[in-house]
């Protein structure tokens, strides 16, 4: 939960101490403020606090759905939000940006929302004002749920996360808020803006129906706050203006909501009822049963003969189904390949999956599982007495330990897969690699403290007299081939091609943007990138990925070996690690929802796979399971697999699909649904028709 922040501590701490001590500025005229008043309240309101707080139960809940809804179905309408307004909310932020405004509009973004939205619901029940409270606790609830649709289905990303030169200023205000936001905030639920939404809900509620004008002053507070929290949302990067109009709009829909429901609920919900009813059921519970079967019953009596309402209501609901069986397939993506008890460790390459399984019973197994057809097979060769390494490529595969290496071909064939060839090496094999000739034959890449070795598909040694390299990675793709070398300024990548043997050096550039390099600075972390050195490489046509170790954290770059430019993947502030790349899609680790500053073993530090798409832009995160570690991802021709350790310590192998997001068995009930709708909708028509008619 986030209250595992000690930022978060120190604000909601600070909203409650602000909203009680303005009780006295804010009461009605006719009441006196004493402690009694906070004892009775949760005696006379405990259903109402039910109402309004039973959102945080479902708020991770569908704020994980959205996550993984956005990362499997790409529901972006950001790019429209920003075709209509532009680059508005960018001049509100350059135009006024100054140190002060960022310091204090961040945490009155937070500890401001707070306290309004906690005074608003305090101050009636405190004071006892039933009235006041049924509509103000029902407004806020619909706010929530009215909401949800937009969250999961109209996902509008932050407006600093979009356009270019645009800072998410409350986001990257320091590390610890930072990683705090990661963890409460998908980063796309801009529209509509709650921030709007609920004190806007709330005033106009109050001003609806205080009948006395006994929140007067109160309500001139919360049209000051309103007008204060649109300015702070445009200028901290986080909203747009289209975000406000949306959240005053989900306000009004709330609160006439609120008209037409707050009586039928608080006349099952009231608390002063309760007490009556449980006296009755235990004074004569048959009675009391008898009653509630009959009470039951009479609901069936519209149905009977349905008129406008049960039609209405008919095809609401099938919408709702249909909404959720889509919603089921767009947010289920992952299947577990269930062969795997124990895997150690996997590699992957179109639509092949290598996996190695260490069991202390049974020793080293690898398996291969074609991930289209959902078939597998066991990998032959000599026994390994520790489990190996596998490099994949294309239709072919390595298996290799310190001092051998076996080489595969997958074929259609069934039973065991056995090697082409095993190859013993004198010297360890520090890495390997596989590439391609340009007559497309095979080609294995191995790293020794000798330099690198090429051999072919037969097993034929090529010379490529490169003589010691000071490396410890290598990465190949078709000719080409990538190893990395420390400088007194940086690493550096070599490239070099197995025909040509021409070398090309690119420096690589891990720092990140000045602001939050200064931000990680003064939060205590030192880094070293002069002395800074890859750990991983892969490489892909004209891309190559290294992980750079900077001191506190390994970051990932990716370079454009035709252009050189980099960009720095992965998030700065956070370690990253196991790159894949393959069709235009780089997968990788990231260490998330941690302070890397802290020491070593003080917090659990799990992956979270992310998927960075080179074609279209973005970068998606696949999983977020904070009791679940994830290791070695792999792109996959229509997917991405990875190495999951539960918490309760079983280990499987997952797949996620990145092709149609919507099964076959869900496009039949979409038209199916579809069908229904036209006579249903024709009979709702005439139904109004005829009502208005009599």
């Amino acid at each position: 939960m986030a209250a595992d922040t000690g930022i978060y501590i120190t604000w909601v701490t600070g909203a409650i101490l602000i909203s009680i001590a303005m009780i006295p500025i804010f009461k009605p005229p006719y009441a006196k403020v004493s402690l009694d008043g906070f004892i009775d309240m949760f005696r006379r309101y405990w259903a109402h606090m039910l109402v309004v707080f039973s959102v945080y139960l479902w708020k991770d809940v569908l704020d994980g759905l959205d996550r993984v809804l956005m990362a499997n179905t790409q529901l972006d309408m950001t790019a429209l939000v920003y075709a209509i307004e532009g680059d508005i909310v960018l001049w509100v932020q350059e135009g006024l940006r100054n140190d002060f405004l960022d310091v204090a509009l961040t945490h009155f973004y937070v500890m401001g929302f707070m306290t309004a939205t906690f005074a608003s619901f305090l101050y009636p029940i405190y004071f006892d004002d039933r009235h006041m409270a049924d509509r103000v606790s029902l407004s806020m609830f619909w706010v929530y749920l009215l909401a949800i649709p937009f969250y999961l289905f109209l996902n509008v990303r932050v407006a600093g996360d979009y356009i270019p030169t645009m800072e998410t200023i409350a986001y990257d205000l320091t590390p610890e808020i930072h990683n705090w936001f990661n963890r409460i905030d998908p980063f796309t639920n801009g529209m509509p803006s709650l921030h709007i939404g609920l004190p806007f809900a709330i005033w106009l509620s109050m001003h609806r129906w205080d009948e006395d004008g006994r929140w007067s002053r109160y309500r001139m507070f919360l049209v000051f706050f309103i007008i204060l929290t649109a300015f702070s949302i445009l200028y901290l990067g986080i909203h747009w203006i289209v975000d406000i109009i949306g959240g005053m709009t989900i306000g009004i829909m709330a609160v006439n909501m609120t008209a037409r429901t707050h009586e039928p609920i608080w006349r099952i919900a009231d608390e002063r009822l309760f007490t009556r009813r449980l006296a009755r059921i235990l004074d004569d519970p048959g009675t009391s049963i008898s009653r509630t079967l009959r009470s039951a019953s009479s609901l069936l009596d519209p149905f009977r003969e349905p008129g406008r309402e049960q039609t209405g209501a008919f095809i609401t609901a099938l919408i709702v189904l249909t909404g959720s069986v889509l919603l089921w397939d767009a947010t289920h993506q992952n299947f577990t390949i269930n062969e795997a008890e124990s895997p150690t460790s996997a590699s992957g390459s179109g639509e092949w999956l290598v996996g190695v399984e260490e069991a202390a019973d049974e020793g080293v197994s690898i398996t291969v599982w074609n991930i289209t057809s959902q078939s597998n097979r066991s990998v032959g060769g000599d026994h390994w007495a520790q489990a190996p390494q596998v490099i994949t490529s294309g239709s072919s595969f390595v298996v290799f330990g310190e001092h051998r290496l076996d080489y595969f071909e997958h074929d259609d064939g069934v039973g065991v897969l056995h090697p082409t060839f095993s190859e013993d090496s004198d010297l360890p094999i520090i890495d390997l690699a596989l590439g391609t000739s340009q007559s497309g034959e095979t080609l294995i890449v191995s790293l020794t403290e000798e330099g690198l070795h090429l051999m072919d598909s037969s097993s034929q040694e090529i010379e490529m007299p490169t003589g010691s390299i000071n490396t410890t990675v290598i990465a190949s793709s078709g000719s080409l081939i990538a190893w990395s070398e420390p400088t007194g300024t940086g690493p550096v990548v070599n490239i070099t091609s197995i025909e040509s043997q021409l070398t090309i050096s690119i420096p690589l550039d891990p720092r990140a943007e000045e602001r939050i390099e200064q931000s990680l600075a003064d939060s205590g972390m030192v880094f070293d990138y002069n002395n800074s050195t890859v750990t991983d490489l892969a490489m892909d046509s004209h891309w190559v990925v290294a992980v750079v170790d900077v001191g506190p954290v390994n970051r990932t770059v990716l370079v454009n070996t035709l252009s050189i430019n980099q960009t720095l993947l992965s998030n700065p502030r956070w370690d990253s690690s196991s790159p894949s790349i393959s069709n235009d899609r780089v997968a990788f680790l990231q260490v998330t929802r941690d302070d890397p500053s802290a020491p070593s073993g003080e917090f659990a530090r799990n992956n979270d796979v992310y998927v960075s798409d080179l074609a279209e832009g973005g970068l998606i995160q696949l999983t977020h399971d904070e009791d679940v570690d994830q290791t070695q991802p792999q792109v996959l021709a229509d997917g991405v697999a990875w190495v999951a350790h539960n918490d309760d310590g079983t280990v499987e192998v997952i797949v996620h699909s990145l092709g149609e997001a919507i099964d076959p068995y869900s496009s039949l009930l979409l038209q199916a649904s579809i069908m229904m709708l036209v006579p249903l909708l024709f009979v709702w028509a005439h139904q109004s028709a005829t009502r208005k008619e009599a």
